[in-house]
């Protein structure tokens, strides 16, 4: 795969505590590690993206800071583009805090910084090479009104759109028809349809719904230890989670997204661009600390769970 791809970035340095189980409200329970990372969905989907084989570029804005300056040096290390990526002289970076069990769940607050000023004016100035571009990633820890407003003008100019509705937020429903493909979690997906997702026929239903509503080609609902659906027009099919030992899922549906945009950019069907990318989540699930990390001396593993991969 050599296609060119752009993500929206998001990137914030993030705190991970890890503990034996995570706190109910108002709970404070004894850890046992903390781990510091750069990191943010937009730029974990560019570095699974780029591992994949697509020709990546980030398009979004840091804080003048030693935050900011990480992004660049972790994005130079693994080969992803950041030509397009502004510096902001006034905020800060954003900053994250990750609470992560021995069972491998987490729950994240991200507080985006400098990521909420992206602006249109900063999209427009990657514009000559958006066009060259077979299909942009997207999310929402970028400034929502950008996001949409980039997501629209991307189909525009005939480019394929990729939206991890992540977190949710409000945005108008008329959005859904310039999107090609979205992909949202099971508690993303019942938060969005209000059709309560808790496994395969829900989740199908779910996915109507966003076909329903405009939405180009597929969506494809993850369903963590059960999967995946892919839904479009045609039907729906499910893809079980390869089976392998889950030590962290932190990253998880960042690497399946970069993993199915550079997928679909080499030419892929969507069946194989949903093989590929569950087979290069469940690799980073087996495997604890940082998405970037992560991918180092992986080629051997990786073989192996998709050699074994038959959904």
């Amino acid at each position: 795969m050599s296609e060119r791809v752009f993500v929206l970035n998001s990137y914030v340095w993030l705190y991970t505590f890890y503990s034996r189980k995570l706190p109910a409200v108002g709970e404070t329970v004894p850890g046992h590690r903390l781990y510091e990372s750069g990191g943010g969905k937009g730029v974990n989907q560019a570095y699974a993206a780029q591992y994949e084989g697509a020709e990546v570029e980030i398009v979004g804005r840091v804080g003048d800071d030693p935050a900011g300056r990480m992004c660049f040096t972790e994005c130079e290390r693994v080969g992803v583009g950041c030509r397009y990526v502004q510096i902001d002289p006034e905020t800060p970076t954003g900053a994250g805090a990750i609470l992560s069990d021995d069972a491998g769940n987490n729950e994240i607050v991200i507080v985006p910084g400098a990521s909420d000023k992206f602006c249109p004016q900063d999209f427009e100035a990657a514009r000559a090479y958006i066009e060259t571009c077979k299909i942009g990633g997207f999310q929402f820890e970028v400034n929502p009104e950008t996001v949409a407003y980039a997501i629209r003008e991307t189909h525009r100019m005939g480019i394929e759109t990729f939206l991890d509705p992540s977190p949710v937020v409000p945005f108008d429903e008329e959005l859904y028809r310039s999107l090609t493909y979205i992909k949202p979690n099971e508690h993303e997906a019942s938060l969005l349809t209000g059709i309560p997702v808790s496994d395969v026929a829900s989740a199908a239903q779910a996915g109507r719904w966003f076909l329903d509503r405009g939405v180009n080609r597929a969506a494809i609902i993850t369903l963590g230890a059960q999967g995946c659906v892919l839904v479009t027009r045609d039907g729906h099919r499910h893809y079980p989670a390869p089976e392998v030992p889950v030590l962290d899922t932190g990253c998880a549906g960042d690497t399946f997204a970069g993993s199915f945009i550079a997928a679909v950019a080499g030419g892929c069907s969507l069946e194989e661009a949903v093989r590929r990318a569950s087979c290069l989540s469940a690799l980073i699930v087996s495997r604890p600390g940082a998405m970037l990390t992560n991918f180092f001396n992986s080629d051997n593993d990786l073989a192996a769970i998709r050699a074994n991969y038959h959904p």
